[in-house]
């Protein structure tokens, strides 16, 4: 088995963390006890299952992970102050100097609802939390906007890209570190998506509702603030849940019998702390909501393990068994493919690759060419006569992230390179 060689130590003293500790009777889903995470205790654990497991299914959790894992100054300092001054997402705008708000952006959304999420849509040319801020205050003076509805900022990210601090490579994640930069063997996965890692900002009552990713890979979810209510439900209700109790719907307490019967087909119902660092599949159905009165922060990094289960799930995407209103642009899934391939055609070709590991690749090579799209088999078509001819892949980069293709380049485009 691969060994973990080592984890990057952050100089200086960990961040004092914000007051932990639910209310006295907080209000919580049913079935916490009856559907359990599974929960490991030792970083070796963790990562072996993180890189080398199939997620399906499960929710697996290292409690204090954020700490074990390095991760406690990852949030930008201003932001983070702003939120450890803020019990509410409108008090975190009023909280945080305007030049952090000014040079982050993201999505808004407020719960007025019972039920339901609603986005508190941006203007033209706004791409910042600053123009955000001011679109959810026009809503408020216009009455669109109910001031005491819960909110919830989603996909937090650099407004424009910038090298990281600590591999130097251009990215929009606005976190300084995460579990990507701690683990050596990060080349040997077929994807690890870190350039867009996206933070979540949400009090009481807000959270994500029941969807499905764009994309059918795995998620490593790290707590760094608050508690979150978390249910995933099994591959078989893939599309059943979704249209049963509403994709974006959400299960605000108390719940109706309806909704605890939808929270009874779930595999995993589980209650996050601050600390906890997770990771799950994205490629079913799940739904998150913040409880407690401190604000949350939670942050994600989207990763394909070296699995072929895994892999064979990723070659589902925009299929039959991944619904439709949730797929991935196309040309962004092209591309993706194409960084899949070149991560296993690149590995598969170094000779110092140990047996076992390379029976793995060589199974999820078998696993996209059996499960994926006739362009995913032209993929490796291509890889196959370059083999053949003893030609290296040009596109090979054993660090290099996932980078989404810009709008000049479509997928008509792509696929014509291949012939």
């Amino acid at each position: 088995k691969l060994q973990f060689l080592y984890l990057i130590a952050m100089r200086g003293s960990h961040r004092d963390d914000p007051p932990q500790g639910l209310p006295q009777g907080e209000a919580l889903w049913p079935f916490l006890k009856e559907k359990p995470p599974r929960v490991v205790h030792t970083v070796r654990e963790f990562l072996n299952h993180v890189l080398f497991g199939h997620h399906e299914d499960m929710v697996t959790v290292l409690p204090d992970g954020i700490r074990l894992l390095q991760q406690d100054k990852a949030i930008p300092e201003g932001l983070w102050n702003g939120c450890r001054k803020s019990s509410r997402v409108a008090q975190l705008f009023a909280n945080t100097p305007d030049d952090v708000l000014d040079s982050l952006k993201g999505r808004l959304w407020q719960y007025n609802e019972k039920g339901k999420e609603t986005e508190i849509k941006k203007a033209d040319k706004v791409d910042s939390l600053s123009g955000v801020l001011r679109c959810w205050q026009e809503g408020v003076a216009d009455g669109a906007v109910n001031p005491d509805a819960p909110l919830y900022i989603t996909e937090v990210r650099k407004s424009r890209s910038s090298p990281h601090p600590i591999t130097g490579d251009n990215v929009k994640t606005a976190t300084a570190i995460d579990v990507y930069d701690v683990v050596p063997q990060r080349a040997l996965m077929p994807l690890w998506e870190r350039s867009e890692g996206g933070v979540f900002i949400g009090e009481r009552g807000a959270g994500s509702g029941l969807h499905v990713d764009q994309c059918l890979w795995s998620n490593i979810g790290k707590q760094y603030s608050g508690f979150k209510l978390f249910a995933l439900w099994p591959w078989s209700e893939r599309i059943g849940i979704l249209e049963d109790a509403k994709r974006g719907s959400v299960f605000h307490l108390p719940l109706s019998e309806e909704e605890v019967g939808y929270l009874s087909r779930a595999s995993v119902v589980a209650l996050l702390k601050p600390g906890d660092v997770f990771v799950f599949s994205g490629g079913v159905p799940h739904m998150a909501m913040c409880v407690g009165d401190q604000i949350n922060i939670g942050g994600y990094e989207s990763i394909v393990p070296l699995n072929h289960l895994s892999v064979a799930r990723l070659a589902r995407t925009n299929s039959k068994d991944h619904l439709r209103k949730c797929w991935m642009d196309d040309d962004d899934l092209d591309e993706l493919l194409e960084d899949v391939v070149d991560s296993l055609a690149g590995n598969l070709s170094d000779g110092a690759i140990d047996p076992e590991t390379r029976s793995e690749l060589q199974r999820c090579e078998a696993a996209m060419k059996d499960q994926g799209d006739a362009y995913t088999r032209r993929l490796w078509r291509r890889e196959e006569n370059r083999r053949k001819r003893g030609l290296e892949n040009p596109n090979v980069d054993r660090h290099a992230t996932v980078v989404f293709p810009d709008a000049s380049s479509s997928s008509s485009e792509k696929r014509a390179r291949l012939s």
